[in-house]
């Protein structure tokens, strides 16, 4: 028979963490919600502003490429903090 893990370890089921039914997704407080809010719409118009420089002239193509960027930084942005992800930066969540 194998050895028994220790609680904790990945893989565990969340009833035996203690934890019960964990929620599939966990909003954020008010605030952070608001800023993911403002920070998906931002992403928004800058990957709407690099697509439409692109269509406009492929001189704009660097111009283009720097606002796509932007979009990507500024989605994940906004999925930390609708998520609350952005109180567990730190690495010292238990």
């Amino acid at each position: 028979m194998a050895a028994e893990e220790p609680a904790g370890l990945p893989g565990e089921p969340a009833e035996a963490l203690g934890r019960g039914d964990l929620p599939l997704l966990t909003l954020a407080p008010a605030p952070l919600l608001w800023r993911g809010a403002a920070l998906a719409g931002l992403a928004a118009a800058l990957g709407a502003a690099g697509v439409r420089a692109v269509r406009a002239s492929l001189l704009l193509l660097p111009a283009g490429l720097v606002l796509g960027a932007g979009a990507v930084l500024a989605a994940w942005a906004a999925a930390i903090h609708i998520t609350g992800g952005e109180r567990f930066d730190d690495g010292g969540c238990d």
